[in-house]
């Protein structure tokens, strides 16, 4: 009985981190990529069905490949998420401009969060493309 509400617990979590990922999709202030991750991890303790299917999905199946195979990303992916997080940062640090310790806090996470995506391996665009067929079979 222990085990079987521990897999309903990473089940329900794992489809939570899914939802909060089809926000970040649609808001420039939530990362997605994160969420997936967290999705994937919560589906491998729960439902190898809903893993498989995930690893499967036509997007995000191969940069979830791409992240569990080589802990990096593709050229284009890493150029993406810099200028989504430099977007919504830029928004983030413009509204909070009367709060300076709120603005230098932004700035700091920024930059921390940017220099460790700047240094994250870059795949490259060989082993992308295999870990999308890959995902096709």
């Amino acid at each position: 009985m222990k085990l079987r509400l521990q897999r309903m617990l990473w089940l329900v979590a794992g489809w939570l981190c899914l939802l909060l990922a089809l926000i970040g999709a649609l808001l420039p202030v939530m990362p997605t990529t994160v969420f997936v991750l967290m999705a994937a991890a919560c589906f491998g303790r729960s439902s190898p069905a809903l893993l498989h299917w995930l690893h499967h999905h036509p997007r995000l199946g191969p940069p979830l490949l791409q992240w569990q195979r080589y802990h990096g990303m593709s050229v284009r992916t890493k150029a993406v998420a810099l200028g989504t997080v430099a977007l919504s940062f830029s928004f983030s640090v413009y509204a909070t401009l009367q709060q300076p310790w709120l603005t230098a806090l932004l700035l700091l996470v920024w930059a921390a969060l940017s220099l460790w995506m700047w240094r994250l391996p870059t795949i490259p665009a060989t082993s992308a493309c295999c870990a999308m067929l890959d995902s096709k079979s």
